[in-house]
C-alpha cells in the first residue's frame, strides 16, 4: 500500500501534524496495516521535498512546536492522479507457495502431499481468524472493513479449493519434469581460417 498517497488523501480532508495523521490513519483504514511513526515522519519529509505538502509550525503550551501539514496544488494533482489510476491486484502468479510446490514435485526433502497439507492447515487457520473478525464487525459503522473481510474470505476459500484441485491431480503433477537447459558449448569458439583468394582469374 502507498503510505505517500494515503497521507495525501488524509491531508486533503484537513491539515494535520504527524502524530495526528498516524491516529487518523488507524481510525480510517481498519485493515491490518501497521505504519510506524518514523515511516510517517520520513514520508512527510519526502513529500515536503517534492513540494507535494507544506507545513506551518504551530506553537503549543504543553509540548514541542508541531509541524501542521497541508496539501499544495501539486499534492492535490498527485492525489487526483492516484485516485484515477486503476490498481492491478496480485493474483499470485508465481507466488512463494507455487514455487515451493513445484520444487517439491521435482525432487525435494519434503513430499508435495505434506507441502499441500501444511498450506491447507494454514489457510484454514487464516479463514477462521478472518471469519471471526467478520463476525465481530459492525456493518452499520464499519462497512468498508466488512467488505474487505468479505474479499479476504473469498480469496482464502478460492485458495483452499485450488489446494483440493492440486491434491486431486497429484498423480499427474508428479509426472511433471521440467525441461533441461541446453548445454553451453565449452572452450573458445573456433577461429575462422582465412581462405586464400581465388587466383584462377589471373
Amino acid at each position: 500500500m502507498s503510505v505517500k498517497h494515503t497521507l495525501l488523501a488524509l491531508l486533503y480532508q484537513r491539515p494535520m501534524h504527524g502524530y495526528e495523521l498516524g491516529k487518523q490513519l488507524a481510525l480510517t483504514v481498519s485493515a491490518e496495516w501497521d505504519v510506524k511513526p518514523g515511516q510517517i515522519a520520513s514520508t512527510l519529509a519526502r513529500l515536503k521535498d517534492a513540494n507535494l505538502v507544506d507545513y506551518e509550525v504551530v506553537p503549543t503550551d504543553d509540548a514541542p512546536d508541531r509541524k501542521v501539514y497541508a496539501l499544495t496544488d501539486e499534492g492535490l494533482e498527485e492525489l487526483r492522479t492516484w485516485y484515477l489510476s486503476p490498481e492491478v491486484r496480485d493474483y499470485r502468479l508465481g507466488d512463494a507457495f507455487y514455487v515451493k510446490l513445484v520444487l517439491s514435485l521435482t525432487g525435494g526433502p519434503v513430499p508435495p502431499e505434506q507441502v499441500l497439507m501444511v498450506q491447507r492447515r494454514e489457510l484454514y487457520q487464516q479463514l477462521h481468524e478472518v471469519t471471526e473478525l467478520h463476525r465481530k464487525a459492525d456493518a452499520q459503522t464499519e462497512l468498508p472493513w466488512v467488505l474487505l473481510l468479505d474479499s479476504a474470505i473469498m480469496h482464502l476459500e478460492a485458495d483452499l479449493r485450488w489446494i483440493e484441485m492440486c491434491e486431486a491431480r497429484l498423480p499427474e503433477l508428479k509426472r511433471f519434469t521440467p525441461p533441461k537447459p541446453e548445454p553451453k558449448a565449452r572452450g573458445r569458439p573456433r577461429r575462422k581460417v582465412p581462405q586464400p583468394e581465388d587466383q584462377s582469374a589471373n
